[in-house]
């Protein structure tokens, strides 16, 4: 969920709306047509950038039939109960800052909702926004760990950088590190330059040996649970749901994940943890989350899976399960929606909303 205040605006947008093209795409393409002009809201800078990471690649595109008129992207949302879309005129046209987004609909939102300058509104984004009132019955949530249950996304980028710098390798944009780290293998050849009289592997066989060194203390130092995943954790367990976690981290790592959750109290809510080193074969293969399954002793369909990367869905899905991918981690919502999930959400606070408890 996104939020933001109201705010006026130039009055200029009900004549774009009005145009007949604009109304027939936005009836193709969000499923209504607008009334005329846009609910302004003013966002946090926080706000914006969760916006941001959230519709990256996923805008529909406002064609203009030509020239004379600029083009715009829409991004379907829920305001309330009321079915929405962010409109995004084209940069040479647009007189909002960053931080004002404009709001469609098929009504008139002041009067709809009863709202005025001032007042804050929620914006419903993630899978909920496509199946606004699911609620997914389930017996056990099993969770990935990195990047769902712990915020340990920033203490990877940092244990990279950290070994480049060591080695004497120049920095590599963050995207670059995360396009690494999307599979289940670090992919160190994205990340290593090619050194004389050396092999790649050879490279790569030295940065994990660096890794190991400097893994447990900047880990535990750095790393922190999301916030609310107590909560949400504490809240299943007393709904009698019962929890697992199922994660690709190896055997030798996986103390370490354990104590970030343990010194927060979260570890006591958790009644079994399977890691790379109890299965033959990772994610996204469903090994992990079939013995998780089994040692919860509940049935596939009776389980949901949630993680932040594509494999997890494709694991959920092979194992007979519901997923959630969350938007936590390193994948955006349009890499995670090609997957299809059940439910995308934003983080591990949103889960309580989409399930039966």
């Amino acid at each position: 969920m996104i939020s933001g205040k109201v705010i006026q605006g130039a009055h200029k947008a009900a004549f774009f709306t009005e145009l007949d093209w604009v109304k027939l795409q936005c009836r193709e393409k969000i499923g209504f047509v607008p009334f005329p002009g846009t609910l302004n809201l003013e966002l946090s800078l926080s706000e914006v950038e969760r916006l941001e990471k959230f519709s990256e690649g996923i805008w529909e595109e406002l064609v203009p039939p030509d020239q004379n008129f600029c083009s715009s992207k829409v991004l379907p949302i829920w305001v309330g109960n009321v079915k929405g879309a962010l409109i995004l005129p084209d940069a040479d046209v647009k007189i909002h800052g960053r931080q004002v987004v404009e709001i469609l609909a098929p009504v008139k939102l002041r009067d709809e909702l009863g709202i005025n300058d001032g007042d804050m509104v929620v914006l419903q984004l993630g899978g909920i926004i496509a199946k606004p009132g699911l609620k997914l019955s389930v017996d056990a949530v099993l969770f990935d760990l990195d990047g769902t249950l712990i915020d340990s996304i920033e203490s990877y980028y940092c244990i990279v950088e950290i070994i480049l710098d060591k080695m004497g390798f120049p920095a590599v944009p963050r995207q670059t590190i995360l396009e690494a780290a999307k599979n289940d293998e670090f992919n160190w050849d994205l990340i290593l330059p090619d050194v004389p009289d050396r092999s790649r592997q050879e490279t790569a066989a030295q940065a994990w040996q660096m890794v190991q060194q400097i893994y447990p203390d900047t880990f535990l130092k750095n790393v922190r649970p999301f916030p609310d995943t107590g909560k949400v954790l504490r809240l299943l367990h007393d709904r009698n749901i019962k929890i697992g976690i199922a994660t690709s981290t190896p055997q030798k790592n996986i103390s370490d994940k354990m104590k970030i959750l343990d010194r927060e109290g979260i570890l006591n809510f958790v009644e079994t943890v399977v890691s790379a080193g109890d299965v033959e074969r990772k994610k996204p293969f469903p090994d992990a989350l079939i013995l998780c399954r089994d040692r919860l002793g509940v049935r596939s369909d009776r389980c949901v899976y949630v993680g932040d990367m594509v494999m997890d869905v494709v694991a959920g899905m092979a194992a007979g399960m519901k997923t959630i991918g969350v938007l936590t981690g390193f994948e955006t919502y349009a890499s995670l929606a090609q997957n299809n999930p059940d439910v995308i959400i934003e983080s591990i606070s949103d889960l309580p909303d989409v399930l039966e408890i």
